[in-house]
């Protein structure tokens, strides 16, 4: 059941990815100088629960364990791509490991700058395929995978069982309120909550991300897969959004627009997590792992109230969600190569699976991490709330989750889409003459 699928190449046609590489040429200002000493490794990590965590308390234990020091600097996720990009051009040994989003694994592989890990991963059985797959180009693992959160459907449980809301949505709609199966059944409600007040907060609908850049992008992903769309042709050779799929799918996201908080075009994954911690919506489109943020009493007044189901199914029944995922790569001009690799392995050991989600560093990659009763176990401080039930329906949304676009110039993908979607959002364009606009400028891109 968990045996690891092998991605296949993709053709790649959209060369402008990686002539990015070629223009950004020249060493990244301050990067460390190589010393040569095999007893100090450079790392870049993303500035998320999981970047701080390998900072703040795993490096510090891997140089107790093996003498080995691991500087990790923490940027922003689009300084990562720049600064890889410019350090690879210049082929600079000054990094040697990087943390990766999954959809740069097809660019920088295609390019040869990523050193393949196949011989450090012993036990693959136990990695969830997907996250395996995803970091694999032209059959070589090209990153070892350290968190993945699917996009889910999150509902405030405290909502949805109040027996007031209960009786009103009866009343209103005819039907029984439950964690919606369908679009129809989610769109229906998320009508009803928006504009309802409860425990003396004014309710929007639903939230999700939907800011120009990527954020949109990725949540009309997963309206766009539980759709049947596909925004390819098979080879990449074609940009397919004006498909009946593709528009009934951007449709549903558009009309559901106008149900989200207000300023919901520039809504960010934070900006979504302090909703659902403030109890103003009553259901959202989210990763998986973000729920963690809303159990920390620290920070959030719906501590225990926030649960997750899979997305809702489309009209064909189709149930998928865009995957979120970051890997660990190792530089294919680093002087330390076997020493970065053994971090690398060492950071996604069975402990360290189970150790980075039980501090709150998304959510585990291998299978045996989701059984694990130091994980299933642990219930929130004064409750019988199990801290970790996300669990069981991440791993379902595992079974169903699809990637982005899997070829070299899938940022510039997203540039082009995320514009068109945003003009659509902002009622500046129908969906079907946004659409057609995107499959022009990704045509264009691919043709060049």
């Amino acid at each position: 059941m968990f045996a690891r699928k092998r991605g296949t190449r993709r053709l790649f046609v959209a060369g402008a990815a990686l002539a990015t590489i070629g223009l950004l040429g020249g060493c990244a200002a301050g990067a460390p100088q190589s010393s040569g000493d095999d007893k100090t490794l450079n790392a870049i990590f993303l500035p998320a629960a999981w970047g701080t965590v390998v900072k703040e308390q795993l490096a510090p234990q891997y140089e107790k364990e093996t003498g080995v020091k691991v500087n990790v600097e923490l940027i922003a996720r689009d300084a990562i791509h720049e600064k890889m990009a410019t350090l690879f051009a210049a082929q600079d040994s000054s990094y040697d490991i990087f943390n990766l989003d999954y959809n740069w694994i097809p660019e920088f592989g295609e390019g040869g700058h990523l050193v393949p890990l196949d011989d450090v991963i012993e036990d693959e059985s136990d990695f969830l395929p997907l996250a395996l797959d995803v970091a694999t180009w032209n059959d070589q693992l090209l990153g070892i995978p350290q968190t993945v959160h699917p996009a889910v459907l999150w509902y405030n449980s405290a909502l949805y069982t109040d027996p007031e809301t209960m009786a009103a949505y009866q009343e209103a709609t005819g039907t029984e309120l439950a964690p919606p199966a369908t679009f129809d059944e989610w769109s229906q409600q998320v009508e009803f909550f928006d504009g309802r007040t409860f425990n003396g907060q004014e309710l929007s609908g639903w939230a999700a991300q939907a800011a120009k850049g990527f954020g949109n992008v990725h949540t009309w992903l997963s309206f766009a897969f539980s759709y049947d769309c596909e925004p390819f042709n098979e080879d990449f050779t074609e940009s397919t959004l004006s498909t009946p799929e593709c528009i009934d799918a951007t449709q549903r996201w558009a009309d559901m627009m106008q149900y989200m908080p207000a300023g919901a075009n520039e809504l960010t994954y934070d900006n979504v997590t302090a909703a659902a911690q403030q109890g103003t919506i009553a259901t959202a489109i989210q990763w998986s792992w973000g729920q963690f943020a809303t159990d920390d009493p620290a920070t959030s007044q719906t501590v225990g109230q926030w649960e997750i189901a899979p997305m809702p199914a489309g009209p064909n029944g189709t149930s998928s969600g865009h995957l979120a995922e970051w890997v660990i790569s190792v530089s294919k001009y680093s002087t330390k190569t076997e020493e970065a690799k053994k971090f690398a392995a060492w950071l996604e050991t069975k402990e360290n699976d189970v150790f980075q989600a039980k501090n709150g560093a998304g959510d585990p990659v291998r299978v045996s991490s989701y059984e694990s009763t130091e994980l299933t176990g642990e219930m929130l401080p004064d409750s019988d709330v199990p801290r970790f039930r996300r669990l069981e329906t991440t791993l379902e949304a595992m079974a169903t989750a699809q990637p982005r676009p899997r070829f070299a110039g899938e940022e510039i993908w997203e540039t082009a889409l995320s514009t068109e979607l945003s003009a659509i959002s902002l009622g500046e364009r129908t969906v079907e003459e946004g659409l057609s606009r995107a499959d022009e400028a990704v045509d264009k891109n691919l043709s060049e």
